[in-house]
């Protein structure tokens, strides 16, 4: 009959229809898959979701065997206020060590004081020392360009009282110095001597982080100035072409500090500790 289709027609085109449809599907998902990925990666990469190249982690170090223990006060401190440094351990186990000492740390920052460093080759430099582990937090390498610190605030340095307790004896890391006084504050390499080399880190040095691979520096910073320095380490780094800048201190916008405690002309008072008795007592300055 003119003008009308067979069921057995109608059961062909539908079927047609049916296998069409599912190939231009089959066909889309196969070219938007790339698509799909690359939204997936991109909201997946921390680039793109606002975290900082690097997760920094930053620690104060000090080198028992180097700097003894020196601590630097704004004020004249009487000699009965540091009397609980003469009271020993009740254990001699690690532990108990480590805890006594923590304690007279706090009681010692209670007062107003701050713990100092310094780096003594052919002489004696006032330094800082922090330890730095820099954990790469992009899907490419990151790599540092430059390194060099930056001063947010200078004042003179602590002059109240000295307390200088000389050195008792006692997995590998970059140490970097910054002369906090000179122009361009860059990190420099340190020779086997301790001695900075004068040859800029990261023109000599090739450091460069995967996502998840930890970079350890020790920082030292210097001066030969009567100051006390606040300061950041800032970091030029490239990823895939792309620049970026990290800016390293202590957290929560706290600064690194450098104090120039032995350039200190002379102090209100100076003590030390008797190595016969152990006691805390004022010494010449």
């Amino acid at each position: 009959m003119t003008g009308q289709v067979s069921p057995q027609r109608q059961n062909i085109n539908t079927l047609a229809i049916t296998l069409l449809g599912v190939l231009l599907a089959g066909a889309l998902t196969y070219a938007c898959a790339p698509i799909n990925k690359q939204q997936e990666d991109k909201a997946s990469d921390p680039l793109h979701l606002g975290e900082p190249a690097f997760h920094v982690s930053v620690r104060e170090a000090f080198h028992e065997a180097d700097d003894g223990t020196t601590w630097v006060f704004p004020t004249v401190l009487p000699l009965e206020a540091l009397s609980f440094l003469n009271i020993q351990p009740t254990t001699r186990s690690s532990q108990g060590i480590v805890e006594h000492q923590e304690a007279a740390d706090r009681r010692l920052t209670d007062l107003g004081g701050r713990r100092v460093g310094r780096s003594c080759t052919s002489e004696c430099v006032s330094v800082s020392r922090y330890r730095v582990t820099l954990t790469g937090n992009r899907k490419q390498p990151v790599h540092i360009d430059s390194m060099r610190a930056r001063i947010r605030a200078e004042q003179p340095a602590p002059s109240g009282t000295l307390l200088f307790i000389g050195p008792e004896g006692g997995g590998p890391v970059d140490v970097v110095y910054l002369d906090l006084d000179s122009p361009k504050k860059d990190a420099l390499t340190v020779g086997e001597d301790g001695k900075p080399t004068g040859r800029v880190f990261t023109d000599v040095e090739n450091r460069f982080a995967e996502e998840g691979e930890p970079l350890v520096f020790e920082l030292v910073g210097a001066t030969r100035r009567p100051v006390r320095y606040e300061w950041e380490l800032v970091l030029e780094v490239t990823q895939d072409g792309r620049r970026e800048t990290v800016v390293v201190d202590l957290g929560s916008g706290k600064p690194l500090h450098t104090v120039g405690w032995i350039e200190v002309p002379r102090y209100g008072i100076k003590y030390g500790r008797n190595p016969i008795t152990y006691s805390i007592v004022e010494s010449a300055q």
